[in-house]
């Protein structure tokens, strides 16, 4: 069980190395550049506000937004999201060697587009498809069952102290009514307390990797899918057999439930021949092909009128940068 990482969390070395992280591709926002201006006198306060204790979370801006379905995006200020990210990169020291081939966000060389083409593999070997996702995931995440995870991994109070405090810090947002509304979640589901602020790289690691990263062992080792790919919430299994596959559904979804407190959206989601198509990703996927969903096009063109409504106030070749990626893939 290593330790030591709360002193390599405060380590000027370290925090800098995370600074140039979190700054990567956002060195001309206001906050991150005036934050750059005095990089050391900031990263040297941190340092010490860590070592003493004393470092406390400034809470959460929350931006509302629609597409491609109404959701709350919280926004730490730059100083936490450089702790963050610290956070981050040394769980992940811990637990990226347990993490299986089939897990494909958030993880460097893997991502969207290499997902879909192991969708479209997995398609061409099998007859039989099902796509699941969980129900409200980061809002339903069990912070209990996710520090038992952590405490069994790492053996360092000061630094799971630390951690305590961004869990704290975020499970407030599912607490405030509007917030609920807003996002869709009911008095019912998920229980208020529960929760990881989506837009967080902390939340991105702990909730994408480590709540979930039991499940691909489960489903490789107990179950033995043959064909199983994950993208955060998102599972695509494959079988040979229909009756096989509604076998697994049903017990990825029993896991999830007794494991780690989730529900499935759609527990008894469609058992599809991969001789059409599957819908996964915001693309279609076929055994020949895939292209944009539908729905993504319509997003993107929405997007232009309104940049371009918008023109001089930003720079819109980066703004819809990661969409026009999605169509010209």
């Amino acid at each position: 069980m290593p330790s030591g990482l709360f002193d390599r969390l405060h380590a000027i070395e370290h925090l800098l190395a995370a600074l140039d992280r979190t700054a990567r591709g956002k060195r001309r926002r206001s906050d991150v550049s005036w934050f750059l201006l005095r990089r050391e006198p900031h990263i040297a306060a941190l340092s010490s506000a860590l070592r003493e204790d004393r470092w406390r979370p400034a809470g959460f801006d929350l931006l509302r937004l629609r597409e491609p379905k109404h959701r709350i995006i919280a926004r730490a200020p730059f100083a936490d999201r450089v702790v963050h990210t610290a956070l981050t990169e040394l769980i992940a020291s811990v637990f990226d060697r347990s993490l299986m081939p089939e897990d494909y966000a958030c993880r460097r060389g893997y991502g969207q587009h290499r997902a879909i083409m192991r969708l479209q593999t997995l398609m061409r070997r099998s007859t039989w498809a099902c796509h699941l996702d969980v129900r409200a995931f980061f809002p339903s995440v069990e912070l209990d069952i996710l520090r038992a995870l952590l405490a069994a991994r790492i053996g360092d109070a000061r630094f799971l102290a630390v951690l305590d405090r961004v869990f704290d810090d975020g499970a407030r947002i599912y607490r405030d009514p509007e917030v609920r509304a807003y996002a869709g979640l009911t008095d019912a589901w998920p229980p208020p307390g529960r929760g990881l602020p989506i837009g967080a790289s902390t939340s991105q690691y702990l909730g994408v990797h480590v709540y979930l990263c039991g499940l691909d062992h489960h489903v490789k080792r107990v179950l033995k899918v043959p064909g199983y790919l994950r993208y955060g919430d998102d599972i695509a299994i494959f079988g040979r057999g229909r009756a096989e596959v509604k076998a697994w559904r049903a017990a990825i979804g029993a896991w999830l439930w007794r494991e780690r407190g989730l529900r499935l959206k759609h527990p008894e989601a469609r058992v599809l021949r991969t001789a059409g198509h599957l819908d996964m990703l915001g693309y279609r996927i076929t055994r020949e092909g895939w292209s944009p969903h539908r729905r993504a096009r319509r997003r993107l063109l929405r997007r232009l009128r309104a940049e371009l409504r918008d023109a001089g106030a930003v720079d819109i070749e980066r703004s819809i940068a990661s969409s026009a990626g999605v169509m010209l893939f």
